[in-house]
């Protein structure tokens, strides 16, 4: 006859009870662990715009968003637990975050965005969560960091040759010495003279000192002699440019008497009243020597709104006159002081002499 043991029946069946309660004292998620109890919440501003949103961070196109690049939503917490709160993705980037709510109540949640802005423009998002609430973010172009630098205005060279007419290409430049204090992009010029200016554009990645070469742009209209001024280089340098008459070139000087500047030898017609355009009546009569033949012109800078040049061709030698025509509107009442040149190369000095003309 078989015996049986009622204090080893009760221990098993003690031993089954516990293990069941132990399981059953746990709820597992479809992943296998212990399920995560959800929060019920409510986006502050749900159905409109997100109430009390704070935007950070700078959102410039093209460039990757950095760290920092967060939004701030109020949400009501009616039940404490897990969250994951994303935006739709906009323009190339969206904003997203998770976390547990411990406490019920109005909270504030920090949403970091991600991905790279496209395009610069205003664009909306909505938090996608629920009833969600709009934002707007404004993407800009990235902003340019200018250099800092100082011209040497002394180091300035002139390449190329000048002539009417003639369209400037890279042979005509201007290079110059820089010293650059803060590295970023420049931009660098001169004003437009006779149809002509120079100009560069560039980034320099480091400081200490460099060269910057400045090409030519436009087409001379008349034989000049021109002073630029250079702009955007921290320094204000003039920069004298000749367009000089094609070849063959005279040579010849200017006569003057003495005195500072010297005196031209000259004879001047016309009337000059401020407001009243020249006429061809207004010239300006002066000696020169001419002692190789060629073209040649001489002219004046532009004072008080006039100026006075002449452009020819000598076709003897020795000593002759030259009319020079007179052009503009003067502005002002005064005795003005101009000194005529010769433009272009003068191997026999006597470049320039001076005369006057009184305006009423």
């Amino acid at each position: 006859m078989k015996k049986t043991f009622p204090g080893f029946s009760n221990f098993l069946l003690l031993f089954a009870c516990i293990a069941f309660f132990a399981t059953c004292a746990k709820e597992y998620s479809n992943e296998g662990g212990p399920k995560k109890y959800t929060a019920v919440y409510t986006l502050v501003g749900a159905g409109g715009s997100c109430t009390g949103s704070v935007l950070s961070g700078n959102y410039y196109a093209g460039k990757a968003l950095p760290a920092g690049s967060t939004v701030q939503l109020q949400v009501n917490v009616t039940t404490a637990g897990s969250y994951s709160i994303t935006t739709n993705t906009v323009d190339g980037f969206h904003f997203a975050v998770s976390g547990n709510f411990a406490n019920t109540g109005i909270q504030t949640v920090t949403l970091t965005a991600s991905g790279t802005p496209s395009a610069s423009g205003t664009f909306v998002f909505s938090a996608t969560t629920g009833t969600g609430c709009n934002f707007s973010v404004t993407v800009d172009k990235e902003p340019v960091i200018m250099a800092s630098l100082t011209a040497d205005c002394q180091s300035i060279r002139v390449s190329g040759r000048y002539t009417p007419g003639t369209k400037l290409t890279v042979a005509q430049n201007i290079s110059i010495n820089v010293n650059v204090t803060k590295a970023g992009a420049y931009n660098i010029s001169t004003d437009t003279l006779d149809g002509i200016y120079f100009a560069a554009a560039g980034t320099f990645s480091s400081t200490g000192n460099n060269s910057i070469t400045l090409n030519g742009f436009g087409t001379p209209d008349l034989a000049r002699n021109l002073i630029f001024t250079l702009k955007g280089a921290g320094t204000t340098c003039s920069i004298n440019v000749t367009v000089t008459d094609p070849e063959p070139l005279a040579v010849y000087v200017l006569e003057s008497g003495y005195g500072n500047p010297n005196p031209c030898v000259y004879t001047v017609s016309g009337a000059y009243t401020a407001g009243t355009p020249l006429n061809s009546g207004n010239t300006v009569r002066i000696n020169v020597f001419v002692t190789v033949l060629g073209n040649f012109t001489i002219s004046t800078a532009t004072l008080n709104g006039i100026i006075f040049s002449y452009s020819g061709v000598f076709t003897t030698t020795g000593a002759q006159t030259v009319l020079l025509q007179g052009s503009g509107t003067p502005t002002a009442i005064g005795t003005n002081s101009f000194l005529p040149s010769i433009v272009g190369p003068h191997p026999l000095g006597g470049q320039f002499c001076g005369f006057t003309i009184d305006v009423k």
